[in-house]
C-alpha cells in the first residue's frame, strides 16, 4: 500500500498493534485512498524472497471487519521475548495474488485472493499456516510492484513499496516507488491460542546482473513491524520517527551499511508524543554481500553511531531488485535490554527498508 509522511525526508513511524494500511489501523483491508487511479501495474502477481518471522506469547482474536465485513485478525503480543525465531538468513518466503471475481463492495480497486506460505519452518520447528486466497487488494501506483492488503480469520499480511513525502503545508515533495519489489509484514495466530508468529520481509525480483564494483547510495523509507518495550508488565508500542532513511552498497567490497540517522525514539500515550531516549538517533545496519542478497546485524545507536543497550539478538537480511542493482529492501529483527522511559527494558523491534538508487 501506499503510505505518507508529512515531514521532508522522513520515515513514517507505524506504532499500532495491528498491522495497518495506507487508511486503516484494524488489521483488515484498506481501501485505497480517494481519488487514486491505478497505474502501472496488473494481477496476478507471483513472487517469492525472505523474512525473518519469531513467535511470541501473544493474544490471538477474530472478527469481522466492520468496514469490508470480512474477516480480520488481531494479534497483541503479550511479552517482549522471542520464544521461537527463524533460523540465520530467515526463511524463504512467496505469495500470488490474483483478481477476485466476486469481491465485496468495499474491497477497493483492484479486489484480490491473496495468498502466503512458506515452506521453512522456526528454529524450533514451529510451520508458517499462511494464508490461503485471503479476500484483500493490491495497491498500483505509477508502476510500482504491486502492494497486498489482506487479512482472514488467523492471519494479516501488509506491504509498502510506493510512499509519499509531503512537507509542512501538506504539498507532495518526494515519491519513493519500488518497481521491482516490496516490503512485506505478516502475523499469524488462531484466535484463542497463546502465541502468535510474527514476520518482516521483502518480495521481489532479485537482480540478476549485480554490479562487481563501485558503490550506489539507495535513498528509502522504513516501515515499523512488531515493536515493543516491556513497560512493567504492559506492552508498549515504539519506534523511530523522523530522519533519514539511507543505504549504501560498496560492491566492489561486499558490503552494506546505513540505515536510519537524524530520528527520535518514541511512542505515543494517548494523543501525547513520548520521546523514549534521546540519545537513541538511528538504526545501525551492517551487512555482507553474497550475490543479490546480504546478511548482517541492525543495532540501535546514538549519534555517532555507538550502539545503545545490550542485544542477545540482532539480525539483518536484505536483497537488490532490478537492473543492475536498482532497488533494495531489508528486513531486521532485534531483542534486548536498553534504557527506556527512564528504566533499562525488555524490547523487540522489527522492520522493513524499501530503497532506490539515488
Amino acid at each position: 500500500m501506499k503510505k505518507t509522511v508529512s515531514v521532508s525526508g522522513a520515515l513514517l513511524l507505524a506504532l499500532v498493534p495491528a498491522i495497518s494500511g495506507c487508511s486503516s489501523s484494524t488489521g483488515g483491508i484498506a481501501a485505497p485512498a480517494a481519488g487514486v487511479t491505478p497505474a502501472g501495474g496488473a494481477l496476478p502477481i507471483k513472487a517469492s524472497g525472505k523474512a525473518l518471522a519469531f513467535r511470541a506469547n501473544a493474544k490471538n482474536t477474530a472478527s469481522i471487519n466492520s468496514y469490508t465485513n470480512l474477516p480480520t485478525s488481531q494479534h497483541a503480543i503479550l511479552q517482549a521475548r522471542i520464544l521461537e525465531k527463524s533460523k540465520a538468513g530467515g526463511i524463504q518466503i512467496a505469495g500470488s495474488a490474483d483478481v477476485d471475481k466476486n469481491p465485496s463492495t468495499a474491497q477497493g480497486t483492484n479486489p484480490a485472493l491473496v495468498s502466503a506460505f512458506s515452506a521453512d519452518t522456526l528454529k524450533n520447528g514451529t510451520a508458517i499456516a499462511g494464508m490461503k486466497d485471503a479476500k484483500g487488494n493490491i495497491y498500483f501506483e505509477n508502476g510500482n510492484f504491486g502492494d497486498a492488503q489482506a487479512s482472514n480469520e488467523t492471519a494479516s499480511l501488509s506491504s509498502v513499496g510506493v510512499y509519499n513525502i509531503y512537507d509542512k503545508n501538506s504539498k507532495l515533495v518526494d515519491q519513493i516507488v519500488m518497481k521491482h519489489g516490496t516490503t512485506i509484514r505478516y502475523r499469524e495466530g488462531k484466535d484463542g491460542d497463546p502465541t502468535a508468529t510474527y514476520a518482516v520481509g521483502y518480495i521481489g525480483n532479485n537482480t540478476t546482473n549485480m554490479p562487481a564494483s563501485g558503490m550506489a547510495t539507495y535513498k528509502g523509507f522504513m516501515e515499523s513491524g512488531t515493536s515493543v518495550y516491556d513497560d512493567n508488565g504492559t506492552m508498549q508500542q515504539m519506534g523511530l520517527r523522523g530522519g533519514k532513511v539511507e543505504l549504501t552498497a560498496d560492491f566492489g567490497a561486499g558490503k552494506v551499511t546505513g540505515g536510519v540517522s537524524g530520528a527520535q525514539f518514541v511512542t505515543y500515550k494517548g494523543n501525547n508524543m513520548v520521546v523514549l531516549n534521546k540519545n537513541i538517533t538511528g538504526l545501525n545496519i551492517k551487512a555482507d554481500i553474497t550475490g543479490a542478497e546480504y546478511t548482517g546485524t541492525a543495532t540501535l545507536v546514538d549519534a555517532n553511531k555507538k550502539a545503545i543497550g545490550t542485544t542477545s539478538s540482532n539480525e539483518a537480511i536484505g536483497a537488490f531488485f532490478g537492473d543492475g542493482a536498482a532497488e533494495t529492501a531489508a528486513a531486521y529483527l532485534i531483542e534486548g535490554k536498553a534504557p527506556i522511559d527512564g528504566q533499562n527494558r525488555d524490547y523487540i523491534m522489527s522492520g522493513g527498508i524499501g530503497a532506490v538508487k539515488k
